[in-house]
């Protein structure tokens, strides 16, 4: 099901997809006969499908958590709540033991690279043979190949259906905010920040100031690279001018996130939205956005960072 014909044809096209076109999936009790005996087998059961009654996945028991496809659309529905966003298509192969469901983060759209756009995906097996997945990727599921293309990409979230499931999955819900709260900063602040012009000398000292505020040495040899890369970020990153504030966030994104591209960083697209070897990034990345976004925040940070800079001179030594 989705929103557009797959290359196989079989698509069953709909406007609005919603987790009611995927089937109740239920556990029933697992029985065996003795005889002419029909007996339960205690604590275990199968799931199978409400719509014909069918096992759509192998018995399990006690240890094991049911986590079905209306249950992962549920959760993730939760979490981008309030978010640009819509069910691009959902289905189940392999006799529905398998099932998967692609959602559009329409609020990335702006900020991708081109020709490219962010899928949320998640996908699973009721069969003990995939466990439960979300993934960041360009790849809209509606077939195995695609499903499998989609889980290597950015995993957010993968753990087995064994106990604990339930509260491991709650804590991915961190996780995936932080995605979808960069989305929302970035499409909050990337109108306003690209309409204003920005020089070389005001950005290297905006990036100056981030880095001297989060406690590095401006002397040092790695934070002198480190703020030489965000400046090549500002003027020839992914889309980049060279002209903006936009430029400057972009190029502090990029170099934070995936790296710069020419690199030797093998980063994919999607870490500029997540943690990187600084740590916490995303949430770095967020606090930079709405310091340059806030009103005075810009030459707050121009001043600070020519401070930082002039200080950084007087204290190098000179061989």
């Amino acid at each position: 099901m989705g929103l557009e014909k797959a290359w196989h044809h079989q698509t069953i096209i709909k406007t609005v997809i919603t987790r009611d076109d995927f089937p109740v999936i239920v556990p029933a009790p697992l029985t065996y006969t003795v005889g002419d005996q029909l007996r339960e087998w205690d604590g275990m059961a199968v799931p199978i499908s409400a719509d014909d009654g069918l096992p759509v996945g192998t018995a399990f028991g006690a240890s094991y958590s049911l986590f079905t496809p209306r249950d992962a659309m549920g959760y993730l529905e939760e979490v981008l709540a309030g978010t640009g966003h819509k069910v691009e298509s959902l289905g189940m192969i392999y006799n529905r033991a398998r099932w998967f469901v692609t959602f559009s983060l329409d609020e990335l759209a702006g900020v991708a690279p081109a020709g490219e756009a962010f899928k949320l995906s998640a996908s699973g097996g009721l069969d003990k043979s995939q466990s439960p997945m979300f993934n960041l990727t360009h790849t809209v599921q509606v077939c195995a190949n695609t499903v499998r293309i989609a889980r290597a990409g950015r995993a957010l979230f993968s753990s087995k259906l064994t106990k604990g499931f339930s509260s491991r999955l709650e804590a991915s819900r961190e996780a995936l905010g932080e995605v979808v709260g960069m989305a929302r900063v970035f499409n909050e602040t990337l109108r306003g920040l690209e309409k204003v012009k920005a020089s070389v000398d005001e950005v290297r000292a905006v990036y100056a100031a981030d880095l001297s505020e989060a406690g590095a040495d401006l002397r040092s040899s790695r934070t002198a690279n480190t703020l030489e890369d965000l400046v090549t970020g500002f003027r020839r990153g992914r889309g980049n001018a060279g002209a903006t504030r936009l430029d400057c966030l972009n190029g502090y994104t990029e170099v934070m996130g995936q790296g710069l591209a020419g690199s030797t960083s093998r980063r994919d697209a999607f870490s500029r939205w997540q943690s990187s070897e600084w740590g916490g990034n995303a949430g770095r990345k967020e606090a930079f956005a709405a310091a340059i976004a806030t009103p005075g925040g810009w030459d707050r940070m121009v001043s600070v960072g020519n401070d930082a800079l002039a200080d950084a001179r007087r204290g190098a030594v000179t061989v």
